[in-house]
Parts: C-alpha cells; sequence; structure tokens
C-alpha cells in the first residue's frame, strides 16, 4: 500500500500543483490585462480626442461653407433688388419731360455743365425734344452757345469744350448711373436698413 500512497501523495501534490501554477497563471493573466487596461485607456482617451476634434474641424468648416454660401446668396439677392431699383428708376425717365418741373431742371443741368466748361465756344449736345427748351433757356442766361440735337436721351446735355478736349456728361441717364456708384452704400442703407 505504500505504492499506493506514495502514488496518491504523488498525485495530490502534482494537482497541489497544477492548482498552484493555474493561480499563478491566472493572476499574471489578471495583472497583463489590468496592465494593457491601464496602457489602453490614455491610447483609447487620445484617440476620443482626436476624433472629437477632427469631428468639431468638420463641422466648423461645413458651418463655415454654408455661411458663406448663405452670405453669399444674400449678397446676390440684394444686388438683384438694387439693380431692379434702377431700372425702375431708368424706365421713369422716360417720363421726364412730362414733369412740371422739367424746365427747371434742364435749366440746371445746362447752367452746371456750362459752370464746368465755361460758356465761351461750349457746344451742347442734345435731345432734339429739348432743343427749342434748351434754346430758351441758353437765351434767358443770355449765353450763345452751339446747340447740336444729335442725342437720345430722357434730358439733360453732354458739353463739349471748342477744342472737343474736356466734356461734361450731363444727360439725366448719365446722371443717374453716376449716382448708382456714387450712393450705392447710402442707397443700400435705405433699402436694406445697413
Amino acid at each position: 500500500m505504500a505504492i499506493d500512497d506514495l502514488i496518491k501523495a504523488v498525485e495530490l501534490s502534482g494537482e497541489e500543483r497544477i492548482s498552484e501554477i493555474k493561480e499563478r497563471s491566472k493572476a499574471e493573466a489578471d495583472e497583463i490585462i489590468r496592465e494593457a487596461q491601464a496602457r489602453d485607456l490614455p491610447i483609447k482617451k487620445q484617440l476620443m480626442e482626436e476624433a472629437t476634434e477632427s469631428v468639431a474641424i468638420r463641422r466648423n468648416k461645413i458651418l463655415s461653407e454654408v455661411r458663406e454660401k448663405s452670405r453669399m446668396e444674400i449678397i446676390k439677392s440684394k444686388n438683384l433688388v438694387f439693380e431692379r431699383v434702377f431700372e425702375e428708376a431708368s424706365r421713369n425717365l422716360s417720363s421726364a419731360r412730362d414733369n412740371p418741373e422739367y424746365r427747371k431742371i434742364q435749366k440746371g443741368l445746362v447752367t452746371e455743365a456750362l459752370s464746368d466748361l465755361g460758356s465761351d465756344g461750349v457746344r451742347l449736345h442734345i435731345d432734339k425734344r429739348d432743343e427749342a427748351l434748351t434754346r430758351d433757356i441758353l437765351k434767358e442766361m443770355n449765353i450763345s452757345s452751339e446747340i447740336i440735337p444729335d442725342l437720345t436721351c430722357s434730358g439733360g446735355l453732354n458739353a463739349y469744350s471748342r477744342d472737343e478736349r474736356f466734356v461734361v456728361f450731363n444727360t439725366l441717364e448719365s446722371r443717374l448711373k453716376k449716382a448708382k456708384e456714387i450712393y450705392r452704400p447710402e442707397i443700400f442703407s435705405v433699402l436694406f436698413g445697413e
């Protein structure tokens, strides 16, 4: 029986040894897992921060693109309204001669042109429809300038110096065009409250 006891003792000792090895292996495995998780946590945190930052950058870029596109659409719409206002003003110029104040307007345009060029030898290019009125205005001002009825315009005139080196564009259309350029900010302010 001593052999049986010996075999049992060896088996028991072997099982204890196996149990110890298993426990030690499990403890080592648990420690390795804990260390891996401890190392993994900062990496996960860093990856999460990088992903969050990347998403924020992409979001900001998309928002910026949308804002810019929206801003451009608003500018485009405002410019369209601005152009329509001047188209309407231009259409209204065609009835300027029907205005009871037209004589006063024409006289002011003639006076302004002559003040810029002087009255000596100035040639006034006008619309044929304003010829009689302009002659009457010049007579009233006691000025004799050459009148050339070769324009087609809603009113006003173009005045040339004798040598034609200087010209004053003073038709209603040229003044409207000039006003459109010069007063653009003020007109935008009136139209859009800017």
